[in-house]
């Protein structure tokens, strides 16, 4: 595995808080039906990265699966350490994650606060998250990622759902721009897919804990 490869569950889990409207998305690669665009993030040598998608089954697996913070450990790329740090109600949760990165840089840990809403009458879904790097003590061994952004939307159609994922990073540390810029397409692609088998699980297809209308 190539380090540029690593270093892309990075760039699919964290993200910067201002997003770029007037610069254009540039397409990247379309795999096994998920398709990566990029565009430039002003002021930043960085990328802000969209990911295109469409999946089979109900909203309401959707959102069970993306609750379940303890299993992200088994989809999202190189996630090692997964859990709920603090539960407000069923929409909304602090949550931590750890970044296996290899030797000799450092793993990354994040804090993440997160928000899923439905809007009633169209039936979109949208899951928010924003970085609270102060909620927990940092580890010394580890690099705290303090800059995040993310929004999932996801639109019902027939017999499917598309999903939209904006993101895009800084992971602190000592790693050169241009490394974390190198390969935007390999962790999200993998993501999607691990997720996507998640949405197969039982557990998932027959609860629907925050009454999301499919």
């Amino acid at each position: 595995m190539k380090k540029q490869q690593w270093l892309i569950i990075l760039l699919f889990f964290t993200s910067v808080y201002t997003f770029s409207q007037e610069r254009p998305w540039k397409f990247v690669k379309e795999t096994n039906g998920v398709k990566v665009y990029f565009r430039t993030i002003e002021n930043s040598h960085l990328h802000e990265v969209k990911i295109q998608t469409t999946f089979t089954g109900n909203l309401s697996t959707i959102v069970e699966a993306l609750k379940d913070v303890q299993a992200y450990t088994q989809w999202v790329y190189k996630a090692v350490n997964s859990y709920t740090v603090k539960e407000f109600n069923a929409y909304e949760m602090d949550y931590y994650n750890r970044i296996d990165f290899p030797f000799p840089l450092d793993d990354r840990d994040i804090v993440i606060h997160s928000i899923i809403q439905q809007n009633r009458q169209n039936k979109i879904v949208t899951s928010t998250s924003n970085a609270k790097p102060s909620l927990l003590p940092e580890n010394k061994n580890m690099v705290r990622i303090k800059e995040f952004h993310s929004k999932w939307t996801f639109v019902p159609k027939t017999n499917l759902v598309y999903g939209e994922y904006i993101f895009s990073s800084d992971p602190g540390g000592n790693i050169p721009v241009w490394l974390v810029n190198l390969s935007l397409d390999e962790g999200p692609v993998r993501t999607i897919r691990n997720f996507k088998k998640q949405l197969l699980l039982d557990k998932y297809i027959k609860a629907n804990s925050l009454n999301i209308i499919n």
